[in-house]
């Protein structure tokens, strides 16, 4: 009976305010990656978001993770299972990227350490911090060398991610960064990062919501993420302890208690509607697990099905 290798993927968010190429947290949302092995040549398929976009070849993503750690793909038969959006800030390619990776390292019994596994992703990628959250799962900052720090958060904390229908290229929202920026933004930055980690890793949530300003990227973006100022508007109110531009964006993150999600999921659909802003609202958690792969018989496949989401 043959068996497939099914991989599972967390989406993540980036940054979160001050944190720019540092922070990163994983959240519920999950791709699914099923390779299983036969006879042939390469066949590669995309079920979910990006389906009819992405490549169905061996320039797909996953295809060139995998070339990391085998030397030929041919015999492997591959579906990309998508829930996360694309060009959205939520770093579908960073899990795109960590399935891959996962699996030749299943594959090919690589034994790659975390670290290569993260220094591999990130070359891929160009940064690590999404990277970074979707191999390790909950919140993480990303330091020299790949090296990397897990930060204990309240579990109470919880987010509301309005997604917009358009996306945004990663590249472009880079190039929209300055060259430079003033001494005293990245002082104030500096700060409220500081101020961030203290308030998330001693539970004081409290404390989030005039930690989250920043002067680097979130200025420089702003105008990229449709109805930014009606969320914002939202901090304060229903919940909402802050308002952060998710990775490059164009989603924005609502930072809030569990407690709260149902209200502030609401709040925010009704402000975006008010602006005609078409968008997606969900309630999100913090995913504890990252990059998860496993062994499965066909008669497996539907019981993993719904572990992975």
């Amino acid at each position: 009976m043959t068996e497939s290798l099914i991989v599972s993927a967390p989406a993540t968010s980036a940054n979160l305010g001050p944190g720019f190429d540092v922070l990163a947290v994983a959240l519920d949302l999950t791709n699914a990656v099923v390779i299983t092995k036969r006879p042939g040549p390469l066949t590669v398929r995309v079920t979910g978001e990006g389906a009819g976009v992405l490549p169905e070849d061996a320039t797909n993503l996953v295809c060139r993770a995998l070339s990391q750690g085998l030397e030929t793909l041919d015999g492997l038969d591959i579906e990309c299972r998508n829930r996360i959006p694309l060009g959205r800030g939520l770093g579908s390619s960073a899990a795109t990227v960590c399935a891959g990776l996962a699996a030749a390292n299943a594959l090919g019994s690589l034994r790659w350490s975390p670290t290569e596994m993260l220094r591999r992703a990130a070359e891929i990628e160009g940064h690590a911090d999404n990277a970074a959250a979707c191999l390790n799962g909950g919140m993480i900052a990303v330091g020299a060398n790949h090296s990397t720090i897990q930060l204990g958060t309240s579990d109470e904390l919880a987010f509301v991610a309005a997604i917009p229908a358009d996306a945004v290229s990663t590249t472009e929202a880079r190039q929209s960064l300055p060259a430079t920026i003033p001494l005293a933004d990245a002082a104030a930055t500096l700060a409220n990062g500081i101020r961030l980690v203290i308030a998330l890793t001693s539970g004081q949530l409290n404390g989030i919501t005039d930690a989250l300003d920043d002067g680097l990227h979130e200025p420089y973006r702003s105008g990229m993420v449709p109805g930014i100022a009606a969320l914002r508007a939202l901090v304060g109110t229903h919940g909402c302890l802050g308002a952060t531009i998710s990775g490059s964006g164009p989603t924005v993150l609502l930072w809030c208690r569990h407690a709260d999600l149902a209200e502030l999921e609401t709040a925010a659909a009704n402000a975006l509607a008010a602006e005609g802003c078409p968008t997606e609202v969900r309630q999100m958690r913090i995913a504890s697990t990252g990059v998860r792969a496993r062994w499965a018989s066909p008669g497996d496949a539907p019981r993993l099905e719904r572990s992975i989401g």
